[in-house]
């Protein structure tokens, strides 16, 4: 995936600094483990599977895979995902050999949307696809609080108020952005990619409040 610059400043409304992820936010609209999926998620498939662990995605080799929830949306929302890594990770573990993982957002259709993602590298990044062609938003980004290891779990953190956007891994702010969000702030949703061979990401659990 093509990847993006970094818009700098921060942003108005949004709280400054490192905070701790989907807390003290209240009742959440949206608390799904996928146990018993909500029914926005939409049937399984050959790419998404609903089980104890959580919803697994597993996009084609060198492709990507995507599930949102069409009864919610990110006007002015906090969205949260815990995702666990793959249980068996190669050397090295990167976008380019495993794939990255993270948010689905702000989409007009299949063809415009945007992604905020983790790599196995301990990188981060938000990119926009425009009618089939991927434009940078925040260039792959060091974010120290990603955990790297197999098997491990980390929480991707998007908040939104309109057209501005912050991005939090595992409580740690990354970046702050500006994109143009469809109207309503669209459906809330997760993303995957796989290297050359199929990844298996299992989404634990989803917050939206």
């Amino acid at each position: 995936m093509l990847r993006p610059l970094l818009l700098a400043g921060l942003i108005a409304g949004l709280a400054s600094g490192a905070a701790a992820a989907c807390q003290s936010h209240g009742r959440a609209l949206l608390d799904d483990d996928f146990r018993t999926p909500d029914i926005g998620w939409g049937k399984p498939d050959q790419t998404a599977a609903y089980g104890p662990g959580g919803l697994v995605l597993r996009p084609p080799a060198g492709s990507s895979a995507w599930r949102w929830n069409q009864n919610y949306a990110l006007a002015r929302a906090d969205f949260c995902v815990e995702v666990a890594n793959p249980a068996t990770l190669p050397s090295p573990a990167n976008e380019d050999t495993v794939g990255d993982v993270g948010i689905w957002f702000w989409a007009k259709d299949a063809q415009n949307f945007y992604t905020a993602t983790i790599a196995p590298d301990g990188t981060a990044a938000v990119d926009r696809l425009v009618g089939g062609v991927w434009q940078k938003v925040v260039a792959p980004t060091p974010a120290p609080a990603i955990n790297t290891a197999p098997g491990a779990v980390n929480e991707i953190e998007l908040v939104t108020d309109g057209p501005a956007a912050r991005l939090y891994v595992n409580g740690s702010r990354v970046a702050d952005f500006r994109g143009t969000p469809p109207p309503g702030g669209g459906a809330p949703g997760v993303y995957g990619e796989s290297g050359p061979s199929p990844t298996s990401w299992v989404f634990r659990r989803v917050r939206l409040y």
